[in-house]
């Protein structure tokens, strides 16, 4: 087992195809299938299975893929142990992100952020958009990833990853989505729109959404105004786990942007009488310029989207920057 080539396994995973893994790497093409040819023989089992257009990993693939992670996370903490002993002067980055998002997000992206940049001290502070912003205003951050509304926030940059539209969410019980499933569609999926009479009648169902400290409650404090719904409002809280986990139940109305939209059996969606969209991205002052490994994280959110939701992406020319830069930099790829 040669740790040099971990890189390789790697690679080949993440992009399901030699030629773009070779393309990543900046090594032929051969020299990869030779290295995987002479791994799978080595192990005596195939790590991967072939159709016309990419590899599938397979289970044994996954396990040596876990493994080769792992091992590639002790090496970066060892460099790093040894650089802080050495004196090696440490990159700081402050960044804010919702709880759900830092909490989810970050087990998934910082391993790879470590392993590129060993002295990087990454210090998340977690929130609702109002404090985060006001974090970023008093430089206490120097980026914040969140939902945004770029009318409320001069002064600022923003890569943009993601634009989702702001649904209305009722029980299945409800007569509006009882009406749909008479008429045969599915309530499983986005039904309406509604129309601003039958938003402003929805006075039998108890509401639960975000407080008006997120961009979520805002736009829907904004929707209500417009359509002069006052909506019987049982709780609004800063924590969007626990909104989902309510409306979830089938119990409540609410607000919900188009990609958390989960199949729930109990509940239906509906678009807004106009649609509403919210974007979601990077955010810094005007003045910052941004760190590589800020960039690299962009990416590695991006690349996260592209993946789950790829139908929502949004890049602005910010984004499609950092995308280049780290895709040439770091990948030898053109994007």
């Amino acid at each position: 087992m040669n740790i040099k080539h971990f890189d390789y396994f790697i690679a080949i995973a993440q992009t399901g195809s030699l030629s773009h893994a070779s393309k990543r790497l900046g090594v032929s093409q051969p020299v990869l299938s030779r290295y995987l040819s002479n791994l799978e023989q080595q192990l005596g089992i195939p790590l991967f299975l072939w159709d016309k257009r990419k590899m599938h990993i397979t289970e044994a693939g996954e396990i040596y893929l876990n493994g080769v992670l792992r091992m590639k996370e002790l090496q970066t903490h060892m460099l790093r142990s040894m650089n802080i002993f050495k004196g090696t002067q440490s990159m700081e980055l402050h960044v804010g992100m919702s709880p759900y998002r830092g909490g989810r997000e970050l087990a998934s992206f910082y391993p790879q952020l470590l392993n590129r940049y060993p002295m990087l001290n990454l210090s998340v502070s977690e929130g609702n958009s109002s404090e985060l912003l006001e974090k970023l205003f008093r430089k206490e951050l120097t980026s914040v990833i969140n939902l945004y509304d770029a009318s409320l926030m001069p002064g600022t940059k923003i890569a943009t990853l993601i634009r989702a539209e702001l649904l209305l969410v009722l029980p299945n019980y409800h007569p509006l989505a009882v009406r749909y499933t008479e008429n045969g569609e599915n309530p499983s999926s986005v039904l309406g729109p509604v129309s601003a009479s039958q938003l402003s009648q929805l006075t039998d169902v108890p509401f639960v959404y975000l407080d008006s400290n997120s961009i979520l409650g805002q736009a829907a404090d904004h929707a209500c105004l417009q359509y002069n719904f006052s909506p019987q409002i049982l709780l609004r809280t800063v924590n969007s786990i626990t909104v989902s986990s309510l409306l979830a139940t089938g119990n409540y109305g609410g607000f919900l942007l188009e990609h958390t939209v989960s199949g729930e059996k109990n509940i239906t969606y509906f678009h807004l009488p106009h649609p509403v969209y919210l974007y979601s991205g990077m955010i810094f002052l005007n003045d910052y310029q941004p760190e590589e490994a800020e960039q690299y994280l962009y990416y590695l959110e991006y690349e996260q989207a592209r993946k789950d939701t790829p139908e929502l992406l949004y890049i602005n020319a910010l984004g499609k920057q950092f995308v280049r830069y780290i895709s040439e930099t770091i990948y030898g790829d053109d994007q």
